[in-house]
């Protein structure tokens, strides 16, 4: 065949990429289904159709060696599900073992686009006799062919429901779905309330038509959390037994859907809190025994949807955390006083755990101990307009919580303003605003308070704590009642501007050591407005509040 005339195959290259990305995760979780219970012998069948297809479309892109050893693999699949080689724990090794390689392989060639080197070959001829060592166990016996007589098959075409469109293509609709929001809002606050009917309804219609396209095109972008979480279970296999620990990961919650950015952001922060666990939390076997615990220790990865919330849960069942030993492990690392460390609550100490730097083991292990992991976590978290919660008890184990917005970029949020300057505060913290007097503010042990329904809460002034000055000679104030996790709190405002959904964009590396911001956005009138991390924003002043109360 002339070269003109062969066809160019790196056309099927992105298409292939996703369906064994796809392939061996279908492949991972039945090794694990079928190493807990070697009677699912059905998994094998799932395992041979996805090597035989990858064998199939190898061969077509002309990726010999992948073909070649996903053949090998087969052959031994195919003793296995005829029960002419016995399951065993060295088959499934192999088998692990044979995944692993056609997966480098299979990434390499991503990476390089051309054929791998030569140094596959020694690798393939040694996962070649290990594979034809599991079939020799195998007694031996004859097939007797059988004759087939061959019947036409008339195709049913079906109509396509879906189609694979490029993460690029999503971000670019998505980027753009979001600049309408921002013209949007720009032109209703062009147009005057005088404007006549018929531009009010049509400026009604588009408002309408762009918060319709932007939740079609933020339901594109929603995938299962199962998509990573299928991807865990080996890890933490393997982790475990690098450790000599029996572990056992339960996962629930995986049909929760989450935008890809986002699942691809908390990616790296769930590695860390699952090494996280397997390496501090779960006791050794022998030490879960003399605490009459059982024997595998088991870490759970949970998601949940709430309202206007995504949590994921990565909770384990083991030793806790031990703030006391922390104290001291913090003092001797500089990070607090000698002399304060008694003063140190439980919630600073966990609190501390997400330092950069900051390790609560003096031994450097292969997972562990060189202070890099709890402070990727949180500032990746932080990224998206998330939080983190840590709870934790001795000997019954630790769960972190990380609290996420159902969306990367829009967000409802109410504008305040403080004196020449307008901010943005995330309503799905914003229980209520009211008017105050002056004389409604009291003053317990040095701290203001407002006292609402019975009910004594912090006042905290938000120009004093932002160093920005307010409005003068004001006479009754505004009040806006938050909620931090299971605190409440009051932010004095001047006015309250309006409720609105805004595109708020994130800090680039540069800006992000301004900690009292998370993001901002741009308001119809073209100026920024700063969205409020009201968490950390608020800490210092909540912790001084409840030292006062103890």
């Amino acid at each position: 065949m002339k070269d003109e005339d062969r066809i160019d195959l790196s056309m099927f290259l992105a298409d292939y990429l996703s369906d064994t990305r796809e392939g061996f995760q279908v492949i991972n979780s039945a090794l694990l289904a079928l190493e807990k219970d070697y009677s699912q012998i059905e998994r094998l069948d799932e395992l041979f159709r996805v090597i035989h297809t990858l064998k199939s479309s190898s061969a077509m892109l002309e990726f010999s060696d992948i073909a070649e050893l996903a053949h090998i693999c087969e052959d031994l699949l195919d003793h296995l599900r005829k029960r002419k080689t016995p399951v065993t724990q060295d088959a499934i090794n192999v088998l692990f073992e044979v995944t692993d390689t056609l997966e480098m392989m299979v990434k390499e060639r991503a990476e390089r686009k051309s054929k791998p080197g030569a140094e596959w070959g020694m690798r393939i001829a040694e996962l070649r006799e290990k594979l034809i060592a599991q079939e020799t166990e195998a007694e031996s016996s004859l097939l007797t062919p059988q004759s087939t007589i061959a019947t036409a098959v008339i195709p049913t075409i079906e109509k396509i429901e879906s189609v694979k469109v490029n993460i690029d293509v999503l971000d670019s609709l998505y980027n753009l779905a979001g600049e309408l929001i921002i013209n949007k809002n720009r032109i209703k606050n062009i147009v005057s309330d005088t404007a006549g009917k018929e531009l009010k309804a049509a400026l009604t219609t588009m408002d309408r038509l762009i918060s319709e396209l932007n939740e079609t095109v933020s339901a594109a972008r929603l995938v299962p959390v199962g998509e990573i979480f299928q991807k865990f279970p080996r890890m933490v296999r393997d982790l475990a037994r690098d450790a000599g620990k029996e572990v056992e990961l339960v996962l629930e919650g995986s049909e929760i859907e989450l935008d890809k950015a986002m699942l691809d952001t908390i990616s790296e922060p769930l590695i860390h809190l699952l090494k996280n666990a397997v390496d501090h939390g779960i006791e050794p076997a022998e030490t879960r025994q003399q605490l009459n615990k059982k024997r595998s220790g088991t870490i759970k990865l949970a998601a949940k949807r709430t309202e206007n919330q995504i949590l994921i849960d990565v909770k384990d069942d083991g030793r806790g955390i031990d703030t006391l030993r922390l104290k001291k492990a913090f003092a001797r690392q500089g990070l607090v006083k000698p002399e304060e460390v008694e003063s140190l609550e439980d919630d600073d100490v966990l609190e501390l755990l997400f330092t950069p730097g900051v390790s609560s083991t003096e031994e450097v292990t292969n997972i562990s101990g060189r202070g890099v992991g709890l402070d990727v976590v949180k500032n990746s978290v932080k990224r998206l307009g998330g939080t983190v919660e840590t709870a934790t008890e001795k000997d019954k184990g630790t769960r972190f919580t990380l609290k996420l917005p159902l969306s990367t970029a829009v967000m409802q949020t109410l504008m305040v303003g403080i004196g020449d300057h307008i901010f943005a505060i995330p309503t799905d913290i914003v229980l209520e605003t009211l008017e105050i007097k002056p004389q409604d503010i009291k003053e317990i042990r040095n701290q203001q308070v407002l006292v609402l329904r019975q009910e004594v809460i912090p006042f905290i002034k938000l120009n004093e704590v932002l160093n920005i000055p307010g409005q003068e000679d004001q006479g009754n104030l505004i009040a806006v009642v938050i909620h931090i996790g299971d605190r409440f709190i009051s932010l004095g405002v001047d006015t309250v501007v309006d409720q609105m959904e805004n595109i708020v964009k994130p800090f680039d590396p540069i800006a992000q050591q301004f900690k009292s911001f998370s993001g901002g956005t741009i308001l119809g009138d073209g100026t920024v407005a700063l969205l409020l991390d009201i968490p950390r924003l608020l800490a210092s002043e909540i912790l001084r509040y409840e030292r006062r109360n103890t």
